[in-house]
């Protein structure tokens, strides 16, 4: 099933939603979006997984290896900015690998991002500083554009 990534020019504001069966090659696939899209990472993240994302079909040794991946995306253009990663999940089964994911992330050395789960979209838009009117974007995707939809065939 689809991880779909949006853009708002409004809200400077990425926002990559997760939902159904999630493959090992549409989070591969996200990656090398981001290594054909720099301008991607000037910008915080919201992430929604949705009710029924199911990321069962990848081990915790495969999201290793994605972070690994990703670490490198971040080496070469030295960024200097520090990006904010703010996480919204209405999947119980998907926890684990999001624990993980997170526990990940924030643990490397030198990272350029901090990412942090929430359990409202209200407390991830005050994290991420978006003005009242912009905050009920996280959860309506309204004002967002489409940039990319990854399935896995």
């Amino acid at each position: 099933m689809p991880v779909i990534l949006q853009h708002s020019r409004i809200a400077e504001l990425n926002r990559v939603e997760y939902r159904g069966r999630i493959s090992l090659a549409e989070m591969y696939a996200l990656g090398e979006y981001q290594v054909s899209h720099p301008d991607w990472l000037a910008y915080d993240l919201f992430n929604l997984i949705a009710a029924d994302a199911d990321f069962s079909s990848m081990s915790l040794e495969d999201l290793d290896g994605i972070v690994v991946k990703y670490r490198a995306l971040f080496q070469p253009s030295e960024l200097l900015m520090f990006r904010r990663s703010a996480w919204v999940s209405f999947s119980p089964s998907s926890q684990r690998h999001l624990d993980h994911w997170i526990t990940r992330r924030n643990t490397r050395q030198n990272h350029t991002q901090d990412a942090r789960q929430f359990s409202t979209f209200a407390e991830a838009a005050t994290w991420l500083v978006l003005a009242p009117d912009k905050a009920a974007m996280l959860e309506t995707g309204e004002g967002f554009a489409e940039m990319a939809r990854l399935e896995a065939p």
